[in-house]
């Protein structure tokens, strides 16, 4: 028994790693990319994103949440499917470039301002996010795997639905964060 959870234990320790090795990654490629983008497409897209700023206070918090939400849903269903690890994990990715994008973006176009602006605006939704996000990921990896390694071994009917519970509740977790989080983002949109 102890065995068994000792290596549940490092495998879980394996795909939170992985999970969060990937979600650097991607924060890193999608910094590279907005900064090795030409200077008449940083401009043109600096401009959009001036105007998006001021035209996100009037976003409400039920299409800031879907906006979230959409992903955090990908990413669940994922774990439910034989090639759901390819779609959730390119919604992680996508999600992972876009904060590195973003961030980088603001920077760019607003200078030493623009880390004030994003420090202020955009890391404290973020602070939930992330963690929701690594949090459906690694429990969609897991649970695909654990899934696929039950139908082998013809596991009892009352553990497989256990397992589906937890991953369930994991998800359930995850809402409660990403609706904290458009939360933060329409109080900060507001003030």
């Amino acid at each position: 028994m102890k065995k068994k959870k000792r290596r549940i234990d490092k495998q879980v320790q394996k795909i939170i790693g992985i999970v969060c090795l990937s979600f650097l990654l991607g924060i890193a490629g999608g910094a590279l990319a907005a900064n090795l983008m030409p200077t008449g497409q940083q401009t043109e897209l600096s401009l959009f994103l001036q105007g998006a700023i001021e035209e996100m206070g009037e976003a409400s918090f039920l299409s800031i949440f879907w906006k979230y939400l959409k992903y955090d849903i990908i990413i669940w269903l994922g774990g439910w499917m034989q090639l759901g690890l390819f779609f959730g994990g390119t919604a992680f990715l996508f999600r992972s470039v876009a904060v590195g994008f973003t961030s980088a973006m603001m920077m760019a176009t607003y200078g030493a301002k623009g880390i004030f602006l994003s420090a202020t605006t955009f890391l404290p939704p973020n602070l939930l996010l992330i963690p929701a996000y690594i949090l459906i990921m690694s429990a969609s990896i897991y649970y695909l795997l654990s899934w696929r390694e039950e139908g082998a071994k013809r596991a009892l009917k009352r553990e497989r639905q256990r397992k589906q519970a937890e991953y369930c509740i994991l998800f359930g977790i995850s809402i409660v964060l990403l609706a904290a989080a458009a939360g933060v983002e329409r109080v900060i949109l507001l003030a």
